[in-house]
């Protein structure tokens, strides 16, 4: 089947059989990317599944209001995105108050440094030790699965502008603010990401200069 905005609007029109056939396509072709981006949020794949599956179920309920003229699985994929955002907020209203990562002046506690130092010994034995791409992409998705876990929300924007390139008016969409407040909110993601990245910057400083890595996070 050919997933375009025809044949989505067609089955949109005919409704039963056929629009449970034309999502059933989706999620064949293009449901383990959602479940990816929901798992690396979500840190648990049945949550990940219970979110695309609501997602799915919205789909299904909004699929008229499709008018097009982009492509319905960029359409279905926003709102995949809006309801991940929306597990991520409750979850953090609902999440008991765990231990702080960082201290009253904004820094790590003394604990996740030595973490974040254990992390860059493991993978760099001496400092004279030639660095490899792997071993410097290993410290890099250690410190973010650390960032990941204190701002699920923020590591999932990082994601989505460092990995699928979306600019500032897509962000806005989909994280509903204005433009203005998206560009604050991704400068917020980035300070907040720089503390746990330490360790993979310091790595990257032994082999590089700094210029482009700060651009990337």
């Amino acid at each position: 089947m050919l997933l375009s905005a025809q044949s989505f609007q067609q089955a949109c029109r005919e409704g039963g059989r056929q629009i449970e056939r034309w999502l059933r396509v989706v999620d064949r072709e293009h449901g383990a990317r959602f479940y990816r981006e929901a798992a690396a949020a979500l840190r648990c794949w049945q949550a990940a599944e219970d979110v695309v599956q609501e997602a799915m179920i919205k789909v299904w309920q909004r699929c008229a209001s499709f008018h097009g003229p982009g492509e319905p699985v960029a359409w279905i994929h926003q709102i995949v995105r809006h309801t991940l955002l929306d597990a991520l907020r409750q979850r953090k209203s609902q999440a008991p108050r765990e231990e702080a990562l960082t201290d009253d002046t904004g820094g790590l506690t003394a604990q996740v440094q030595q973490v974040l130092l254990e992390l860059s010994s493991n993978s760099v034995a001496t400092p004279e030790m030639q660095l490899s791409e792997r071993q410097i992409e290993a410290v890099f998705q250690r410190c973010f699965e650390l960032f990941a876990e204190a701002h699920p929300e923020h590591a999932m924007v990082l994601r989505w502008v460092v990995e699928e390139g979306l600019d500032n008016a897509e962000i806005a969409a989909l994280l509903e603010r204005s433009p203005g407040a998206t560009r604050e909110f991704i400068s917020q993601c980035r300070k907040k990401s720089r503390p746990f990245l330490q360790p993979w910057y310091q790595l990257q400083h032994q082999r590089t200069p700094l210029a482009s890595v700060e651009t990337a996070a």
